[in-house]
C-alpha cells in the first residue's frame, strides 16, 4: 500500500485549508509578503498550519465583507511575537472581527445623513475618498465596541457628530480621529456621554486631528500631576473652550497640570493653598 493512502485524511484537510485560505488572502489585498513572514513566525512559535488557518480566518472574513482588516492584521504579529497562546489570540481576533462587523450597523446609516455627504462633498467629494473615509469609520467603530464601549454611547456620539454645526467646521481625518480618541479618553468607561461632548465641543473649538490625538495622554497627564478626577478635568477644558482658548494653550495647560476644577478645601491641589489655609490673616 502506498505510504500517502496510509496518511490521515485530516493532514491532507489542514493543508488544502491553509492553502487555500492564503490564497483567498492574497487575492483579497491581504499582503503577500505578511502572510510568508506569518507562516515563517507559525513555524518558529511551533503552531500549526490548521492553528495558523484560525488565526487568518478572521482577517479573511473581513476581507472578503470589503470590510478594514488593518488593526487584526497589527494584532495578530503583536500576538505572535509575544507567543501569546494560540486559544487565547483566536478569541482576541474574533472578537474584533465581530466587532468591526457590528459596526456596519452604526456607520452605514450615518454615512447617509445629510451633515455627513455635504462634508464629504466639502473635503473631496470623489467615491474613493468617501470608501476610504467609511472604511476608517468601520475601524475606530470597531475598535471602540471591542474596547468596551456600549453600542449606543456609539451611535449617540456620532449622532451627535451628525450635524452641520459640526460638520461644517472639520475634515473627514477629524472625525476619523475624534472616533479614534473616544474609547482612550480618562472618562468614557464612565461616562461617555461626557467623553463625548469634549470632543465635540474641542472640535467646535478648533482642535484638529494632531491636537485630538493628544487629549488623552495630556488628560492623563493633568489627572496624575493635579491628582483630580477625570470629569473635574473635563469641566475644566470646557472651561477653556469656552473663554476661546487655543488648543495649543489648553494641552499645555493639560501637560502642567494647571487646568481642572480641585475640589474646595483640598490641600495641595491646583487652586488651594499647600497648607490648607485660606491664606487670609
Amino acid at each position: 500500500m502506498s505510504l500517502l493512502l496510509m496518511l490521515p485524511a485530516s493532514i491532507f484537510a489542514q493543508q488544502t485549508s491553509l492553502s487555500i485560505l492564503t490564497q483567498k488572502a492574497t487575492e483579497l489585498g491581504i499582503d503577500e509578503s505578511y502572510i510568508t513572514r506569518l507562516q515563517e513566525r507559525a513555524q518558529v512559535n511551533g503552531i500549526s498550519e490548521d492553528q495558523l488557518a484560525e488565526i487568518l480566518e478572521p482577517a479573511v472574513t473581513l476581507a472578503e465583507g470589503n470590510l478594514p482588516f488593518d488593526m487584526i492584521l497589527e494584532k495578530t504579529s503583536e500576538g505572535l511575537a509575544k507567543r501569546v497562546p494560540n486559544h487565547v489570540l483566536v478569541n482576541v481576533l474574533r472578537g474584533l472581527q465581530e466587532a468591526t462587523q457590528h459596526s456596519v450597523q452604526i456607520v452605514d446609516p450615518w454615512m447617509q445623513g445629510q451633515a455627513v455627504q455635504n462634508m464629504l462633498k466639502r473635503t473631496g467629494g470623489s467615491q474613493e475618498s468617501a470608501q476610504q473615509f467609511r472604511k476608517d469609520m468601520l475601524k475606530n467603530t470597531g475598535r471602540a465596541l471591542n474596547q468596551g464601549l456600549s453600542e449606543q454611547a456609539v451611535t449617540d456620539f456620532m449622532n451627535e457628530l451628525n450635524n452641520d454645526e459640526v460638520l461644517s467646521k472639520v475634515d473627514a481625518n477629524e472625525i476619523v480621529t475624534s472616533l479614534t480618541i473616544l474609547p482612550d479618553l480618562p472618562t468614557s468607561s464612565d461616562n461617555p456621554e461626557l467623553s463625548g461632548k469634549l470632543i465635540i465641543r474641542s472640535l467646535k473649538g478648533g482642535f484638529k486631528s494632531a491636537d485630538l490625538q493628544k487629549l488623552p495622554s495630556a488628560m492623563q497627564m493633568a489627572q496624575s500631576r493635579g491628582q483630580l478626577p477625570a470629569g473635574n478635568i473635563v469641566n475644566g477644558i470646557l472651561q477653556q473652550l469656552e473663554i476661546g482658548a487655543p488648543a495649543t494653550n489648553i494641552l499645555q495647560g493639560l501637560f502642567d497640570g494647571k487646568i481642572g476644577s480641585p475640589p474646595a478645601g483640598v490641600p495641595g491641589r491646583p487652586g488651594n493653598p499647600i497648607d490648607g489655609n485660606s491664606g487670609s490673616s
